[in-house]
């Protein structure tokens, strides 16, 4: 995908800075603002630009994310208590910020409306905690049967594991099981907020991870997660903690290439629809025999040609789908690496446990899209099953090529709305045959 528009398109983020002191920076009498260096740098390793946004910046939130096309909220002091119903205690907070409170509050709630993707991390998950009515621990230990969560006060660190639940966003993103986390917070989540989830904890039952309320496939809904531990600290060397920058990176590379409402054109690579070659079937038996060499074969349920040029007779993309079935997909680490010594690229599904994205360049443009799916799962009989109906209904199959052809004449350079269009067709199928299928 390098050499396609859309892959060059670097999202802009915004990170939200904090105070720094008057005595913080050598020559500087009246303090300023800052971001420490592992969020940006995480950040850049996921193909992003990034911005550093501050409290006091003029105009509302609307109009503040407006260039933007993604968000983080990073570490930081603690929450003004009233926020979240106490009283403030002179034993325990340290380093509020009223007004940065006051600014990433609001950010979270435009980032909702607009659909922003937005990550959360250590103080930014409590923001976005309080942000939606949820209250916090205020010293965690003062609480009894606790892990060491380390202490921000004390420089204390420690490293503890994180379950995921199944079917979360946190799961669908690390597809890692138990996540080896870096932590140092001496506060966290007590009641969760209204319209979200927890969906991460410690063994000790701790909420250590929380995101916006929606079904995880659901591709639409704002993407908003929450981590209480410190992923930029160990991102670098551990490809879990590097996969919640990828997938921002990823999301507002989406957000930013469509095109916007009232807008024809967007900023996605270029595509077009093809009269059927013959060739894409040898493209795959090629592909599926460099792809069961490099795998044992207890790793693969089955291998599939799916897609359009997977009918024979169909226009289609000139880009061969190959659907890979496999017992389990975590811990995904062993499948990238034997997928990137074939040549392919990774690109994570930050919506689903079922499926993960490659992708095989030749000769500058991308030739195969690989799918790596849970043998079994709605992914992979929902995509089997539209392709033996277009296989075996040739009006349909007809219908389906004049739709693509007219869509892409519509939409050339904005690939997502192509897909969402085309996606209606197929609902219509599974509608009217009752069945399974996906495309």
């Amino acid at each position: 995908m390098s050499a396609e528009e859309g892959d060059r398109y670097r999202p802009l983020i915004a990170v939200v800075a904090y105070h720094l002191a008057d005595d913080r920076v050598p020559r500087w009498p009246s303090g300023g603002y800052g971001v420490p260096a592992p969020y940006l740098d995480a950040l850049r390793r996921a193909g992003t630009r990034t911005a550093i946004v501050s409290p006091g910046e003029p105009g509302d939130a609307a109009e503040v994310l407006e260039p933007y096309d993604g968000l983080l909220l990073v570490g930081g002091g603690d929450v003004h208590p009233r926020r979240w119903g106490a009283e403030p205690d002179g034993e325990h907070d340290y380093g509020i910020e009223p007004d940065r409170d006051d600014f990433e509050i609001d950010l979270l709630h435009e980032a909702v409306r607009a659909a922003v993707p937005t990550l959360c991390i250590c103080r930014g998950m409590q923001v976005m905690n309080v942000a939606f009515g949820g209250t916090l621990h205020r010293h965690l230990p003062d609480l009894p049967d606790l892990l060491e969560h380390g202490v921000p006060l004390e420089d204390t660190q420690t490293i503890h594991e994180v379950t995921p639940r199944l079917r979360s966003r946190l799961s669908a993103v690390t597809k890692s099981g138990p996540i080896a986390s870096a932590s140092h917070h001496h506060q966290g989540v007590d009641r969760v907020g209204e319209d979200l989830e927890a969906t991460g904890w410690t063994a000790d039952g701790l909420v250590e991870a929380i995101e916006l309320t929606a079904p995880a496939d659901d591709e639409q809904a704002p993407w908003i997660l929450g981590v209480q531990w410190h992923p930029e600290e160990t991102a670098e060397r551990d490809p879990a903690q590097q996969s919640l920058f990828d997938a921002l990176g990823l999301l507002s590379r989406l957000r930013g290439t469509r095109a916007r409402p009232g807008e024809r054109e967007g900023r996605s690579r270029r595509y077009e629809i093809v009269d059927h070659d013959p060739s894409w079937s040898t493209i795959f038996q090629r592909e599926a025999e460099r792809i069961r060499s490099a795998l044992r074969a207890d790793r693969i349920a089955h291998l599939e040609h799916i897609g359009s040029t997977a009918v024979p007779g169909l226009a289609a993309k000139p880009i061969v789908d190959i659907l890979l079935a496999v017992p389990a997909i975590a811990p995904r680490d062993d499948f990238v690496v034997a997928l990137r010594d074939l040549g392919y690229r990774h690109v994570l599904d930050p919506w689903t446990d079922d499926h993960e994205f490659f992708s095989l360049d030749a000769k500058g443009s991308r030739s195969v899209n690989l799918h790596l799916v849970v043998a079994g799962s709605d992914w992979d009989a929902r995509h089997l099953a539209f392709r033996d109906h277009l296989r075996a209904d040739p009006e349909d199959a007809d219908r389906y090529a004049r739709l693509k052809r007219e869509l892409a004449a519509r939409h050339p350079r904005d690939v997502h709305t192509y897909t969402d269009e085309k996606g209606e067709f197929i609902k219509e199928i599974e509608r009217r045959d009752g069945a399974t299928t996906g495309d």
